[in-house]
């Protein structure tokens, strides 16, 4: 009589094991085996038993999951197309500023090159009427029509040179030139 007791619990716990096996398999739906006794005992019973109902599909929630992080990435991709749109712009108002700095340096050294020309121009005469005699020379400086530049030849002139002609000058001329100097 002593084996026929051990017997019963050994078969209540291999009965207990396996009626928990198929609740587990059930409840994750291993095997499909949920969706098969769902369909035997009918979807009304599935939904009081589990909770959910039984057309609901499992993978709803991942597929929702998957959406939003679709749009997101949707979103940082339309933002990156943005920030390079905004990229290429500044490039391209770089480049711009880049071709007229470029203008402007060649500019420049065309006007310091003409600038350079008109200077060596301007030492070659003061050297010529720093050479000549004082009458000649304000004779000469008197039939120039361009004040400026008769200014600039006897600011150029020694000081002695620039009062020797600028005193054998007509006085008005004279005065009309100290005037616009000083």
């Amino acid at each position: 009589m002593a084996k026929r007791g051990r017997k019963i619990p050994v078969a209540l716990v291999i009965i207990l094991i396996l009626l928990i096996s198929v609740t587990l398999a059930i409840v994750f739906n291993i095997g499909g085996i949920r969706d098969l006794v769902f369909s035997i005992i009918g979807k009304d019973i599935a939904e009081d038993i589990i909770g959910i109902p039984s057309d609901q599909d499992p993978y709803q929630a991942e597929r929702e999951f998957i959406n939003t992080e679709k749009t997101k990435l949707m979103a940082l991709r339309t933002d990156l197309e943005n920030y390079r749109a905004q990229l290429q712009d500044k490039e391209n108002e770089l480049q711009e500023k880049e071709a007229q700095l470029l203008e402007k340096e060649r500019e420049i050294e065309r006007l310091s090159e003409k600038l350079s020309v008109q200077y060596d121009d301007l030492i070659e005469l003061t050297k010529i009427y720093e050479q000549m005699d004082g009458e000649e020379a304000a004779a000469i400086l008197s039939q120039i029509d361009d004040t400026q530049q008769v200014i600039l030849i006897i600011r150029s002139l020694k000081k002695e040179k620039s009062a020797e002609i600028l005193g054998l000058m007509d006085a008005k001329l004279a005065a009309d030139i100290l005037s616009k100097m000083y």
